[in-house]
C-alpha cells in the first residue's frame, strides 16, 4: 500500500478554538503547490481520510481539484493533533484489507510524525513542516518505509 501523509497547511494563529483554526491564504497556496506536484508525479488515490478540524478540511479542498477521480473520502475522529496514532494506524490496515492501494492522509501535527513513526519504525517519529507530505510504502504484513519527507520549500 502506498500512503502519502499530508499535514494542512498553514493556519491562522486565533480562532474560538483550535479546531476552528482556518487555514491563511499561504495554506491554500502551499497545499495547491504540494498537490500539482504530486499530480505531476501521477499519485492517484483509492481514498482519502482526512482530519475533523477546519484546517485539514480546507487543505483536502485546497487539495482535492488536482485528484478529481478520488470519490473515497471519510473524516476521521481520531485523526486531530491529539489523536491516537495507534487507532489511525488500525484504520490504515482495515483499509488496506478492503484492498485499497494508494491512501492519502490530511492531519496535524503532532500525529503525522507518530503515524510514521508506528508505521516505519526505522523513520522515527519526523517533524512535518505546514503542507509537507510522507510518502511510506506499506507491506501486507503492515511494515512500512518511509521512502520520502517533501517539504514546498523542496519543490
Amino acid at each position: 500500500m502506498q500512503i502519502y501523509i499530508m499535514r494542512h497547511g498553514q493556519a491562522e494563529m486565533m480562532a474560538n478554538s483550535d479546531s476552528e483554526r482556518a487555514l491563511t491564504q499561504i495554506g491554500r497556496s502551499e497545499s495547491e503547490r504540494m498537490a500539482s506536484s504530486l499530480a505531476d508525479q501521477e499519485v492517484v488515490f483509492d481514498a482519502v481520510m482526512v482530519s475533523p478540524y477546519l484546517r485539514a478540511q480546507q487543505t483536502w479542498e485546497s487539495v482535492r481539484p488536482f485528484f478529481p477521480e478520488t470519490a473515497n473520502v471519510q473524516i476521521v475522529k481520531s485523526l486531530t493533533p491529539s489523536g491516537s496514532a495507534r487507532k489511525s494506524v488500525n484504520e490504515i490496515l482495515a483499509l488496506q484489507a478492503m484492498g485499497i492501494k494508494s491512501l492519502l492522509i490530511v492531519s496535524h501535527l503532532p500525529l503525522v510524525g507518530y503515524i510514521v513513526g508506528e508505521l516505519a519504525p526505522a523513520a522515527g517519529v519526523p517533524a512535518f513542516a505546514t503542507s509537507a507530505v510522507g510518502y511510506l510504502e506499506l507491506d501486507e504484513s503492515g511494515f512500512g518505509v518511509l521512502h520520502s519527507l517533501t517539504r514546498v520549500s523542496q519543490l
